[in-house]
Parts: structure tokens; C-alpha cells; sequence
């Protein structure tokens, strides 16, 4: 295809200095024979070669086209010729000699229906249009016609002569007229060359990406006389109602893949159709390669009904002959609105920790070790919702130690919980539930546990039904009791000390003991608090009668159980008649004495 050329109008305006070429050498030429005594011939064949040198480059300036003129496509009807095609495309109906020269016709100037000629933009009665910026990722760049440079903001126009610039994980997404868009990828440079409608209302669109990646879509095929097309520094894409591909990888090569419709490929003065599901590479001089098939669309990867916490991770697809696979995560269900791009090798991880709440759609493609992409497979929903968080434990601490055989809970109450959801259980997995709840209170109060280890979390229920994840749980440990059990009160030992004994409890570092004469431990009259043994030897006199025993124990770290229930101690007479003897003779011989 041709990209320029000139009308007779833009030759005529070449010649110029061609001409003035031709009158400086003559002047010059006239003043050297009047100094000279060369001969008349010499004169005549020097003149005579130079107007004829002249004259051939006059001509072909007429023909050679210039480097700053756009030529536009248009579709030849049925009956139609040269005049009436400038009476109706044309800003004058004279234009039609200049659509002659640069389409290089000669009289009869015959073209043929179904075909296409090339019109200078400059003859075209045309109404200029622009791209709306749907949405954006980064801080892409706009770079204006007199080269001024400004952030793109999402519903921003670009207009014809103006290049979109996006860095790393930046992306642009436009919409045109009639339905069409296109999706600017990272590290990319793209020209809007010219965006309008013509004479008839039809829309013609021509780019040029310098560098990085693109996909055009349109959705309703193109009419006879609308284009949409694509050029690089090494090949041109048209296209009629499709959805294709264009990457630069290199400066040496493109690839074009084609997703849907058909796509003409032309580099070297050679063309080629790619169809859905082919691609085709396009080396600097050369012309394109035979299409080639896109590899399979991976599979989509399981995903959560909804993932509650940041960041969302999953494995990327696995996938027989991929060097590489990239997601793509939207807002939309179509694919256009894109956000996130993130390209991971199959069975390694994708990452997504910027997103915010809300619902997205993933798209997945695979990339094949020549670089050909995948259709991408999708859309896969994503659903993110981490507002509210799971509830936060406040007290009690964790990973206590205690004797107290109900325990209360509080955690942090949130104005968007409709309950809560409470689990008591046996062990940390929480398969052996012990309870299970629905509160309205942000608190928790269990019944009386037995002694052994007890986990604790809990789930916030919001009022359209959303539930949290659980909260971390809680763990502590119900200590048993001490028991006193049967008390022995028989004489023990050569001294005749009475002896107390208790079940050894595990991890104990020690016991206190009270020794009372009244239930309520007013009067005391032993009392013991650093016991490393379950026993206790009373070795001084007691009288008989009634006493109350209570002990408790103290864990390593220094905790103190509750004091055992007071358990009643009798000492009988025969056991103690010894001090009373020693008593009463003491007495008499006081009463001797005195």
C-alpha cells in the first residue's frame, strides 16, 4: 500500500528550485563565454543537454510524492469514476487530476469497481472526530502536534496528530465512534495519524504504533468505505469487523495475531490474510510469514466464591508447550477496561494486592516459545470484599493458663454486623466443636468447661448476608483443681505428727495449705504457701476436736488456683493423749511447786 504522495499542485511547487538551478547555470554559464573564446557549437550542445536534463527532472517531479502528504483509502462503487469521486469526497472537482497522478493514471483514467484508490488528506472534504479516553491505569502521557506532552486523565479527547505514551504497568483504553476500541498495552507509543468521517459518513482511522502493544476491536463489521487501519515501521494491518492483536517485539520484527474476523497483512509488497486463531510475524524488509496457528487457550484456574483478605493469589495455568502466561484483570465483562496486567510462568503464582473492593474479570492467555499468543480465555469473575475485616479478639489474652472454669470473650464491635458467629472447640482445626453460636453482643460467656485445652474464634455476618472471615483464635487451658480427697489423720512417725495427703497434680510447681478452726478460714493456725510436695506433716500439738483443711496449687509461672471447698479435719482424743498428760502432770507439779 501507499502511505504519501503529491497532487501536480505540490509538483508544480518541487520544480521550483529545479528551475532556479536552471537560470543560475545559465547566468553563470553566459558570463564564462563572454571571458572566454570557446566556440559557438560548445555553447549550443551544453545548453542543450542541460534543458533536456532539466526538462526529465521537471517531469518527474510531477510524479514523485511527498514525504508530508497522508494518503486516505477509498472504496471504489459500482459506476463511478474519477470526476464524480472528487465531485463527492473533494473540497474542489478538479481534485480528480490530482487523484490521477497519485494513483498514477493515465487516460482513460479507467478504475474498477470494488477496488481501492489513495487520496491525498488534503484534498478530502472531511469532519474531524476524536478518541475519548475510557479509562486509564498510571499516569500515561499525551503527546500533542507541537510536541507538548501533558497526563492523560480518563474522559480525555485525542485527537488526530496526537501519541499516546504508557511506561510499565500503565494502560489506556479508547473509544471511538461506531463501536470501536483499542487497548494500549505497557511500555507503548501509539499515533492517532488521522480519525474522521468522510463526505458519505464513513469513518476512516488510521494509527501508527511505533512501539509496544495494541489490540483495535470492532464489534460491527465495517462498511464498504469505512477503514480502520494499522501501521508499523514494517508492515500495515486493515481490517473488516475484527478483533486483532499488533506487538512490537523488537525492532526488527511484529507479530499480528488475529481473535476474531480476518485481518490483511501487507509488508515488502506482499499481502496476507490471517484468520481467527492464526498469527503471522513480519521481519524489518522482509514480507509477512505464513499464518500460523495461535497456541490452545489455557484453562482457567479454581477460584474462591470471594477472597476476604489481600493480596489474592493463585497459580497460573498449567499448559503443555507455554513459556509464559499473562492475566489481564478488567472491571468489565467484555475486556476492555483493563487494570491490572501481570504476565508469571504456568504453575507459578499470580499476585493481585491493589484491588480494591468490588467485582472483576480475569482473562488468561498463554504465550508459546515463538512468540505467538493465545485467544485468551475468560471472563473468570473475581469477587474481593475485605470491608468488614474478620473481628479482632480484645481480651482475654491468648494462650492462658487458667482455674476459672468459664471464660468470657469480647472483641471489637463493628456498626456493619448484623451477628455474629461463634465457635468453641477442642482443638485447633475446630472439628471437635463443643459450641456453636449466633450472638447479636460483641462478648461471650462459656459454660463451665472441664479442665483441658479450649479454641475460640468468631465470624462477622453483615445484614445482606456477606460473612467474614473467622477471626484468629483464641486459645487457653482450663487448669483441674486440686482435690483433697480422704484427709489422714492417723498418728505418722516416731514423733507422732499427723500427716495430710492429696492427689499430685501435673505441671504444678507447688501448693499453699490453710489450716483453720472455722469454715470461713478466720482463724487460722497453719498456714503454708510454698509446699513442693502433695502433703503436709503436722508436727506440733493439736488439740482434739474439728479442723478445716483447704489447699490450693500454684502453676510455674505463679497463678494460683482457686482454694479447694474446706474439707473437716477431726482429731480424736486417743490420738492425742499424750500432750494431754504431759498437760495435766505439768499442772500438778506447779500446784507441788507453789
Amino acid at each position: 500500500m501507499v502511505f504519501s504522495g503529491d497532487d501536480g499542485k505540490n509538483a508544480f511547487y518541487t520544480s521550483i528550485p529545479l528551475l532556479l538551478v536552471f537560470f543560475i547555470f545559465r547566468n553563470h554559464t553566459d558570463q564564462m563565454a563572454m571571458k572566454t573564446t570557446h566556440n559557438t557549437h560548445y555553447r549550443q550542445v551544453f545548453f542543450s543537454t542541460l534543458i533536456l536534463t532539466l526538462t526529465f527532472l521537471f517531469q518527474a517531479a510531477l510524479l514523485m510524492p511527498s514525504q508530508a502528504e497522508t494518503l486516505v483509502p477509498l472504496h471504489v462503487q459500482k459506476g463511478t469514476n474519477l470526476i464524480r469521486i472528487a465531485r463527492q469526497y473533494c473540497t474542489n472537482p478538479s481534485d480528480w487530476k490530482t487523484i490521477a497522478a497519485v494513483n498514477r493514471l493515465k487516460s482513460p483514467y479507467i478504475i474498477y469497481s470494488r477496488s481501492t484508490i489513495q487520496v491525498p488528506l488534503s484534498i478530502l472534504r472531511t469532519k474531524s472526530i476524536s478518541a475519548k479516553v475510557a479509562s486509564i491505569s498510571g499516569s500515561p502521557i499525551l503527546v500533542t502536534g507541537d510536541s507538548q506532552t501533558r497526563e492523560i486523565r480518563k474522559g480525555d479527547l485525542v485527537l488526530p496528530g496526537q501519541t499516546v505514551v504508557t511506561e510499565d504497568d500503565e494502560y489506556v483504553h479508547l473509544i471511538y465512534p461506531n463501536n470501536k476500541h483499542t487497548r494500549i498495552g505497557p511500555q507503548s507509543k501509539m499515533l492517532l495519524v488521522y480519525l474522521m468521517r468522510l463526505a458519505d459518513d464513513n469513518l476512516q482511522a488510521e494509527f501508527l504504533l511505533k512501539n509496544g502493544r495494541i489490540t483495535h476491536k470492532v464489534n460491527k463489521k465495517l462498511g464498504a468505505n469505512e477503514h480502520f487501519r494499522t501501521r508499523t515501521p514494517m508492515a500495515i494491518t486493515g481490517i473488516r469487523g475484527t478483533e486483532f492483536r499488533i506487538k512490537i517485539e523488537n525492532q526488527e520484527t511484529n507479530i499480528v495475531e488475529t481473535l476474531k474476523g480476518k485481518v490483511a497483512l501487507s509488508a515488502a509488497g506482499k499481502q496476507i490474510l490471517i484468520k481467527k486463531g492464526e498469527g503471522s510475524k513480519v521481519k524489518e524488509g522482509r514480507p509477512p510469514e505464513p499464518p500460523h496457528a495461535l497456541p490452545p487457550s489455557p484453562k482457567l484456574p479454581q477460584m474462591r466464591d470471594i477472597y476476604r483478605t489481600l493480596p489474592v493469589t493463585f497459580a497460573a495455568p498449567a499448559q503443555k508447550n507455554i513459556q509464559s502466561m499473562r492475566l489481564r484483570v478488567t472491571s468489565d465483562i467484555k475486556g476492555l477496561n483493563t487494570l491490572v496486567e501481570q504476565n508469571a510462568k504456568p504453575g507459578q503464582n499470580f499476585t493481585l494486592s491493589s484491588l480494591t473492593d468490588g467485582h472483576y474479570f480475569l482473562f488468561f492467555t498463554g504465550t508459546d516459545k515463538q512468540g505467538f499468543e493465545s485467544l485468551a480465555a475468560g471472563p473468570a469473575p473475581l469477587h474481593i470484599r475485605t470491608n468488614p475485616g474478620a473481628p479482632i479478639i480484645s481480651s482475654p489474652n491468648n494462650n492462658r493458663k487458667i482455674f476459672d472454669t468459664t471464660v468470657t470473650i469480647r472483641w471489637l464491635k463493628s456498626d456493619q454486623a448484623d451477628h455474629y458467629k461463634i465457635q468453641l472447640a477442642t482443638d485447633p482445626e475446630f472439628t471437635k466443636i463443643v459450641d456453636e453460636q449466633q450472638l447479636k453482643e460483641a462478648t461471650y460467656t462459656t459454660a463451665a468447661l472441664k479442665p483441658g485445652k479450649y479454641f475460640f474464634r468468631v465470624q462477622l455476618v453483615t445484614g445482606d448476608g456477606f460473612e467474614t472471615l473467622f477471626s484468629s483464635s483464641l486459645a487457653w487451658e482450663v487448669m483441674a483443681r486440686p482435690k483433697l480427697g480422704n484427709l489422714n489423720t492417723s498418728a505418722q512417725g516416731k514423733e507422732g505428727g499427723i500427716t495430710l495427703q492429696w492427689p499430685a497434680m501435673a505441671d504444678t510447681a507447688g501448693y499453699a495449705l490453710q489450716i483453720a478452726n472455722d469454715k470461713e478460714f478466720t482463724d487460722i493456725i497453719v498456714s503454708e504457701n510454698n509446699l513442693t510436695e502433695p502433703s503436709y506433716t503436722i508436727n506440733f500439738l493439736i488439740v482434739s476436736g474439728e479442723y478445716y483443711v483447704r489447699i490450693r496449687s500454684i502453676t510455674k509461672d505463679g497463678q494460683k488456683s482457686p482454694w479447694t471447698p474446706p474439707q473437716t479435719m477431726t482429731i480424736d482424743s486417743d490420738s492425742s493423749w499424750m500432750p494431754h498428760a504431759f498437760a495435766a502432770l505439768g499442772f500438778i507439779v506447779l500446784i507441788l511447786i507453789f
